[in-house]
Parts: structure tokens; C-alpha cells; sequence
């Protein structure tokens, strides 16, 4: 591990990492998910993906504690609860890969996961069946597990949603709610794998002011911009980022 000092951490790395934070932070307050598709790719290159990971858990947490206040209210608990055990449950079982599977692979990993949910998005399809216990519980498995290996686990949670009949709000709301889940879940899994450093902390917490003020002007344009732009918006992000993820 690089030890803690001025050249480790204000560099050209830390520079890049805080403008696509900035970048990466508007797209999670429009959205309400998406707070790792891009930085995590990113910060994988110039990191690695154990430090990356790690990195993006503890920014993204203070951006989507940011979103909760404002949308909490909104959130459907019920439907949330079963997906939400699903994420805690299999977040480590994805981490265990994290640590034992070759970077270059996990990156591809990244951006395959990334486009298959946005060409799912793409062909217009949506989830017709009951949204009861047990679809909710495969939602969150399956993105607890692709959140433990690759960080990237909001899409699954952002199909399900955006298939529902909820309104924007409500759909952007549960996305939040579950995101949170995510993002702890994932900080617990790489502590306990001795992921976390004091540069790794140090690193993390000089990106996340660039972070958190995407966040806010993400949200501030989800209130002000057409609600049709919605998805629209969300399908372009999940495109451009496994694309630039997969030929990177």
C-alpha cells in the first residue's frame, strides 16, 4: 500500500478523480442511482478496483444521506424491505470475488453489467408480473452480488424501478432508499476485507466536496426539468458508461 504522503495524494489522480465526482454526483442527484457508474470505472484505472471501490462507498454515502432527507418521504417501505435484506445478504458474497478475481476482468465486468441493464432498458421492456416478496428479494440478491464484486449494483435497482407504475417521484425515492443500502453494505464488505486505508479515507474525503455538490445540482435540476426526461435521461448514463467501460 502507498504510504500517506503530500505526493500520494495531491497528484493528477486526485485532480481527475474530483472532476468526474463532480460529473458522476449530478447524475446520482438526477437519477437517484448511478452514483458509482462512472467514478468507479475511473478510479479503477488510476487505483485499482479494491481501492476504488472503497473510495466511491464512503463519497457516495454523504450524497445519497444528501438525497434521503429530501426523499424519504416519498419511498415505499414495504416493497423496499425484502430487497433491501437481498442487498445485505449477497453484497459480501460479490466482495469475496472482489478480492480473489484478476482487476482487468472485474473492470470488464463493470461495463458488461452496465450495458445489459441499459439494452434491457433500451428494448423497452418492463416488468409486468407481481412486484411482491419474492421479485423483490431477487432484485436485491442480484444487485447485492454484482455490488460486492464490481461497486456498480444501482442498475438492477434502476430497472426495477423505473419498470414500476409509481410515479417519477416514488420510483426516484425507492431508488434512494435502496442505494443506501447498497453503498453500506459495500463499505462493511471492503472494511472487513482490509480494504481501507488511511490514504484510501484521505483520498475519499478530499473527492467528496466535488461529489456533493453534483449531487445538489443534480437534484436541482430533477425539480426543475420535465418528469418526462426521466428515464430518458437514466438510459443515455447506463449506455455511454458500459460503453466507455467496456473499450477503455
Amino acid at each position: 500500500m502507498d504510504e500517506l504522503t503530500i505526493a500520494n495524494i495531491f497528484n493528477l489522480a486526485l485532480a481527475i478523480g474530483a472532476g468526474v465526482a463532480l460529473f458522476n454526483g449530478m447524475i446520482h442527484g438526477y437519477t437517484g442511482f448511478g452514483g458509482a457508474l462512472i467514478i468507479i470505472p475511473v478510479l479503477t484505472f488510476l487505483y485499482g478496483p479494491v481501492e476504488a471501490i472503497g473510495m466511491v462507498g464512503l463519497i457516495s454515502l454523504f450524497g445519497a444521506a444528501q438525497l434521503a432527507r429530501e426523499t424519504a418521504h416519498q419511498a415505499t417501505w414495504r416493497e423496499l424491505g425484502p430487497l433491501c435484506l437481498g442487498i445485505a445478504a449477497f453484497t459480501p458474497v460479490g466482495a469475496w470475488f472482489l478480492y480473489t478475481v484478476d482487476a482487468d476482468l472485474i473492470r470488464r465486468s463493470m461495463g458488461g453489467f452496465i450495458m445489459l441493464f441499459a439494452l434491457i432498458l433500451l428494448s423497452g421492456w418492463t416488468w409486468r408480473g407481481k412486484r411482491g416478496v419474492l421479485p423483490s428479494t431477487l432484485v436485491g440478491m442480484t444487485a447485492g452480488g454484482i455490488n460486492g464484486l464490481t461497486g456498480v449494483g444501482g442498475p438492477p435497482i434502476g430497472l426495477y424501478f423505473l419498470s414500476s407504475p409509481h410515479p417519477v417521484e416514488v420510483q426516484r425515492a425507492n431508488i434512494v432508499m435502496c442505494i443506501i443500502v447498497l453503498i453500506v453494505a459495500m463499505i462493511v464488505a471492503i472494511a472487513v476485507g482490509g480494504g481501507y486505508s488511511w490514504l484510501v479515507i484521505t483520498r475519499a474525503l478530499l473527492i467528496t466536496p466535488a461529489y456533493l455538490f453534483g449531487v445538489w445540482f443534480g437534484a436541482w435540476m430533477f425539480a426543475r426539468a420535465p418528469k418526462s426526461w426521466f428515464k430518458k435521461v437514466a438510459l443515455v448514463i447506463l449506455l455511454i458508461t458500459g460503453v466507455s467501460v467496456l473499450l477503455a
